[in-house]
Order: C-alpha cells, then sequence, then structure tokens
C-alpha cells in the first residue's frame, strides 16, 4: 500500500466519525420514548393490585382471570426494548456507511491526496538542503584545511631559520708577553629564503674544572647581546671568545673543560607566527698540535668542537 493510499483512507475515516456523532442524540430520545409506556404500564399494575385487595373475596378469582390476559398483553411490551436497540444499532452502522459512502466527496479525496504529497515534497526538500549544506560545510572544512596546510608549507620553506654553522679560531701573539692566545667567532647562518627580523644573538663562554652536570640550567648573559639582522642565505658571527694556551694545554691534557653556549632568538617576515628561538651548546672535544710550543707548518694547533648533550634545540 502506497502512502496516498493510506492518507485517503485515514480522511475517510475521520470523515465518517464526524457523521455519526449527530445521529447519538436522537437514538438516545428513541430508547427512552420506547421505555416510556411500558413503565406506565407497570405503574398501572401496582395501582390495580393495591385496589384488587380492598375487593370482596368474590372478585378475586375474577379479578385473577382478567389480570392474565393483561399480563399476557403487558409481556411484549416488556420485551421490545432489545429488537428496538438492534435496530437502533443498525442504523448507526448504516447511517455513518452511508455518509462514507455518499457524504465523502472526490475534491475532499483529492485534497487530502494533495496535502500529503505537499508534506512529502516539503519533507524530502528539507531533507535534500540539510544534506546540501552538510556536504557545503564540509567542503569548505577541507578548503579550508588545504589553505591551511598549503600556508603552513609555504612558511616552513621560506621562512627565516638560524643556526649554529662552525666555530673560527684565530692565533694572536701577544708581543709584551712573548704568548699566544687564540679568539674563537661562532658563526649563525640563517638557512632560510626570506630575512629574520628582530633577531638576537646571546653568547655565553665557560672555562671550567669540571664537566657540565646532568640538567644544568645554562645560565644566559644579556651583557652581550648582539641586536643584528641576517638575510636570506647570510651568515652572521657572534661576540667571540678567547683562550690562553695555557688553557688550551690544559683542555688538552683533561684537567679543565671549555664550553659555548648561547641562543638566537628572531622572528620571521610572515604576519601571525610565533617568536623563534635556537639553542646550542658545544665543548671543545680535542686539540690538535703543541698550544706551548711555537706555531709554524710542523705544529698547527686546532681546536675541534661537538655539540653537547644537552641545550641543542630549534623550533
Amino acid at each position: 500500500m502506497k502512502l496516498k493510499h493510506v492518507i485517503a483512507a485515514l480522511w475517510l475515516v475521520c470523515s465518517a466519525v464526524l457523521a455519526q456523532e449527530p445521529k447519538t442524540e436522537p437514538v438516545q430520545a428513541e430508547a427512552q420514548q420506547q421505555a416510556a409506556p411500558a413503565a406506565a404500564v407497570q405503574e398501572n399494575k401496582e395501582i390495580n393490585a393495591s385496589q384488587n385487595k380492598a375487593a370482596a373475596p368474590q372478585d378475586s378469582a375474577a379479578q385473577n382471570h382478567a389480570q392474565a390476559p393483561a399480563a399476557l398483553n403487558n409481556a411484549p411490551s416488556l420485551g421490545t426494548k432489545a429488537p428496538q436497540a438492534a435496530l437502533s444499532d443498525d442504523a448507526d452502522i448504516g447511517g455513518w456507511i452511508d455518509s462514507f459512502l455518499y457524504e465523502v466527496k472526490i475534491t475532499d479525496v483529492l485534497v487530502a491526496l494533495f496535502s500529503g504529497l505537499l508534506v512529502i515534497g516539503m519533507v524530502l526538500q528539507a531533507r535534500r538542503m540539510r544534506e546540501t549544506v552538510k556536504a557545503t560545510m564540509e567542503t569548505a572544512q577541507a578548503a579550508d584545511k588545504t589553505a591551511r596546510a598549503a600556508e603552513d608549507a609555504l612558511v616552513a620553506g621560506q621562512r627565516a631559520f638560524m643556526f649554529i654553522k662552525e666555530f673560527k679560531t684565530f692565533l694572536h701573539f701577544d708581543a709584551v708577553s712573548g704568548q699566544y692566545r687564540w679568539s674563537i667567532h661562532p658563526v649563525w647562518e640563517n638557512s632560510g629564503n626570506t630575512p629574520t627580523r628582530g633577531l638576537s644573538i646571546n653568547t655565553t663562554y665557560r672555562l671550567l674544572d669540571e664537566p657540565l652536570p646532568k640538567d644544568y640550567a645554562f645560565p644566559n648573559s644579556r651583557e652581550d647581546l648582539i641586536p643584528t639582522i641576517a638575510g636570506p642565505k647570510a651568515m652572521v658571527e657572534a661576540v667571540p671568545g678567547a683562550i690562553s694556551a695555557e688553557d688550551l694545554a690544559a683542555v688538552q691534557q683533561g684537567s679543565k673543560h671549555f664550553y659555548i653556549w648561547g641562543w638566537a632568538e628572531y622572528h620571521d617576515i610572515f604576519e601571525g607566527t610565533k617568536k623563534h628561538t635556537t639553542r646550542f651548546c658545544n665543548q671543545l672535544m680535542q686539540v690538535v698540535g703543541d698550544p706551548m710550543a711555537a706555531i709554524n707548518e710542523h705544529n698547527m694547533v686546532q681546536m675541534l668542537f661537538g655539540f653537547h648533550s644537552e641545550n641543542n634545540y630549534a623550533d
């Protein structure tokens, strides 16, 4: 059965129920009218019985003979309620059937069908609209996600990125003391394709009797802070440090430990990005040559640096 048939049947049943309601009161009135004569007959019988008690004994036989036909006559009147009620029920059934068959117009059925089809169409249209809106939102979210991914890839590939490239060392001779010393120059490089903004570089040098302990705090000194800029693929030198020949020899022998640490903070040129930080810590791992001897072609002193196990990261 299709939906339109169900709607038409519901409409017809409602019409039949509405047609049946006005017949209720006449049926009740008719039942009351039929019950009234029977009540009157019963009342007359009670009056006659009271009068007959006051009469002579000889009249009792005649009175009883007269009451018998009366009772026989009254019996059918008392038994007429059931057939009459059955007839009224049949009349009710026939009434709403007639209303169902003759009073419901074809235009009412067509209006019900049209209303049902209109409701179904509206439901289907609303469902399609929800599906369209959902698909549009998903498409917009996917496009936004793709745009953000493309922007992140652009920023990651083009932004400035600072890191320690190398440590340059230069030998210096003090004519007054007759001693040699070396200066150390950390070199930073911007490997990105765009320049930095607000670049600051800090460098700390420490000669210690013991190796750095685990979880060392690496204090920063703002005295040697250098505000500068690094262009694309450009290199920038930090504040240099120095170490004497005696200290260099002590490091070579393992009685001293020489460390360099620091950081670079900067912004890239892209709006809405956070400040970037690169931290480093390097240790003088090996000294080649004799720092206390004269420097010549047979005694070329070299310093080799390596990364310490902590304080090395970049974002």
